[in-house]
């Protein structure tokens, strides 16, 4: 009995140190927007902080798909879906609240644009490393994702890469 007790006083131990979905989220969006509009290049997808909010796999599509020339799968900033985005509109970023699915964490975050408004987007995340990494972003005010996880319009966009350099 009494092992049954250390074990489960382990466990909740152990389970205390994953910091929670929605930290991460909002560390990242703070992270990210100031990066953003500062051009401090902090926000490339080699750097640290990246690596310590985004999933390897997702860092690694997104890395292929730039090095693509005259690629069409990522059409605006994958993580915040604008070509550009204003300091003033940071505080105005909104984290919701986790809830399970897709194998993992989902949060929808809301970002601030001209005029005062927002615009929604859906974070999905899963545990990697011991800690919450974003893996999808999803569009939703605009019902839009860029599909990094297509391999086969990759494929095609490598292929035209490559057909255009010679």
């Amino acid at each position: 009995m009494r092992a049954l007790i250390l074990l489960a006083l382990f466990l909740t131990g152990c389970a205390s140190q994953i910091p929670a979905p929605e930290a991460t989220v909002k560390d990242f969006y703070v992270f990210y927007l100031n990066a953003f509009v500062s051009d401090s290049h902090a926000d490339s997808l080699d750097s640290p902080q990246m690596k310590q909010y985004v999933a390897k796999d997702t860092l690694a599509r997104l890395t292929t798909i730039q090095s693509l020339e005259e690629q069409e799968i990522v059409e605006a900033d994958y993580f915040t879906y604008s070509q550009d985005y204003a300091e003033e509109w940071i505080p105005a970023l909104e984290v919701g609240k986790a809830r399970d699915g897709a194998g993992g964490k989902v949060i929808d975050v809301w970002l601030g644009m001209q005029d005062g408004k927002k615009y929604q987007l859906r974070d999905y995340l899963r545990l990697e490393d011991k800690t919450w990494k974003i893996y999808r972003v999803v569009n939703v005010s605009d019902g839009f994702e860029q599909n990094i996880f297509d391999d086969k319009a990759i494929a095609a966009a490598r292929t035209y890469a490559q057909s255009i350099q010679k």
